[in-house]
């Protein structure tokens, strides 16, 4: 129900006193502050450290929002850095924000006072002049109204909007360390797959060798037909098995490009590097850094802001609404003077409709508890990230050093049969056996050597790729009290 005192009255001599009168009551009413008390927020408990962090070396805290660094690869820390500037997800989410915090600037503004020019001229058959403004034939008139955020609307209002603009900041933070992971896992698998392709290229030249040598021992009726048989089987697999590495290779190329930003494939990488090793343990942490370290964690943190906002700003619907208004006004003809002024207040009072207004306050209520359980739940699900992920590592970490003393034991035995086929004291089978358990050995390293860099990708990305060094010192994110 809107109460209006009356349809815009004329000023007179005493206008000035009732005018101060309402602007005093307008600056009593903005004093009057909804408060939207009890909003507590605070972070689950977490462990004071990572359960697999017991069993690395301690050492210096280093500064990881560099953390590919850790690889000691140029053209993995060259890939990562211009997929920061040329990622076509993270340009995307820079213009939202660019929008996002536009938006939020014009929240200061919904509570200011406006003024419109508008003119008139109004047509009729009769002679006389008109006293009242609103029909004088010509008039030009300035308009100004201030509809008052009372009861804590306009603060609520630019508090949410300064909420969802933080928001979007959390999202390019976001897509800035998914693209550097990703871009990171890419290069990864590219080394991997070009480390298995030399494999299988190796092999196939051993399985050929080994055909040959079927062949030769079947003529001369030292083996069975079945033995060259067997060696044609297996050096169609082995080329089988070589194209689908390259067909890999090249999709990968294409995914790097397309991180990149671009269609067009680098082709310095197509030459073969060896495998990324990251030179130093992985520095965990505390797990409470999460909190200050994953930008998912945070913009669930901000949400909850919004919604103790909207709480705010729907109480404050439950309250009159002030609005101020008046019109100076030039026209003529006219008897009298040509200037007119005519203002007043109006008030507009909640009363048939507070069921429906309560209603969206209990909505609100309700949207804040699930804007903090998932505060809650995004806290938890980020602690189970980076704990899988450091004891993913740590398991595959103690495979690779075991797979590495293999390999080496395979090198040894290998070295000793060529000694002994050069010396005439073994054929070259024997040879040609020692050389693909080596090669066996290596696709079992080059597997384990990936499976682990991409645990330490998917570790640094688990804990935000932030620095220990400057994210929070508490063990647990302090509760914080949300108002309206």
């Amino acid at each position: 129900m809107i109460l209006r005192p009356a349809p815009l009255l004329v000023l007179h001599r005493h206008a000035c006193v009732k005018t101060i009168c309402a602007l005093a009551a307008a600056a009593l009413l903005t004093a009057c502050q909804n408060d939207a008390s009890g909003l507590a927020l605070s972070a689950p408990s977490l462990p004071a450290s990572y359960a697999a962090a017991a069993k690395l070396p301690s050492g210096r805290q280093r500064d990881l929002r560099d953390w590919w660094q850790a690889f000691g690869d140029p053209v993995l820390s060259g890939l990562v850095q211009r997929s920061l500037a040329q990622n076509l997800t993270i340009a995307q989410a820079k213009q939202q924000l660019v929008a996002a915090r536009a938006m939020a600037r014009t929240s200061r503004t919904l509570f200011m006072p406006t003024a419109d020019v508008s003119g008139t001229a109004n047509a009729g058959t009769g002679s006389t002049k008109s006293e009242e403004l609103l029909r004088r034939p010509v008039q030009l008139n300035l308009e100004a109204g201030w509809e008052i955020g009372l009861f804590g609307l306009s603060e609520n209002t630019q508090r949410a909007a300064k909420a969802s603009a933080d928001m979007v900041a959390e999202d390019v933070e976001a897509a800035r360390i998914t693209v550097a992971a990703e871009i990171a896992s890419a290069y990864v698998r590219l080394r991997a797959l070009q480390e298995r392709e030399a494999i299988a290229r190796a092999s196939l030249a051993l399985i050929e060798r080994d055909g040959n040598l079927a062949a030769v021992k079947y003529r001369s009726g030292l083996a069975a037909a079945s033995d060259a048989e067997e060696s044609r089987i297996n050096l169609g697999e082995a080329k089988a098995e070589q194209a689908r590495f390259q067909t890999q290779i090249d999709i990968t190329l294409q995914q790097i490009a397309t991180l990149l930003g671009t269609a067009q494939i680098d082709t310095s990488l197509q030459h073969a590097k060896p495998q990324p090793v990251a030179r130093l343990d992985p520095v965990a942490g505390r797990p409470a850094d999460l909190l200050r370290a994953r930008p998912d964690v945070r913009r669930a943190e901000l949400a909850t802001v919004r919604a103790a906002a909207d709480i705010g700003i729907a109480q404050a619907d439950l309250y009159p609404k002030l609005r101020l208004s008046g019109i100076v006004g030039v026209g003529g003809p006219s008897n009298g003077s040509p200037f007119g002024i005519m203002g007043g207040p109006s008030v507009q009072i909640p009363v048939f409709d507070q069921g429906r207004r309560r209603a969206v306050v209990a909505a609100r209520q309700a949207l804040f508890d699930d804007a903090v359980a998932a505060y809650r739940q995004s806290v938890l699900v980020a602690y189970e990230e980076a704990s899988s992920a450091l004891r993913a590592w740590s398991a595959v970490h103690a495979t690779t050093r075991q797979l590495n003393t293999n390999l080496a034991s395979a090198q040894k035995m290998r070295s000793a049969t060529t000694v002994l086929e050069r010396e005439g004291l073994s054929d070259g089978s024997k040879s040609i056996g020692a050389a693909m358990r080596v090669l066996a050995q290596r696709k079992q390293l080059a597997d384990a050597q990936e499976a682990e860099a991409l645990a330490l990708i998917t570790f640094y990305k688990a804990i935000g790729g932030a620095s220990p060094l400057t994210t929070s010192t508490h063990d647990a994110a302090p509760a914080r009290q949300r108002k309206g």
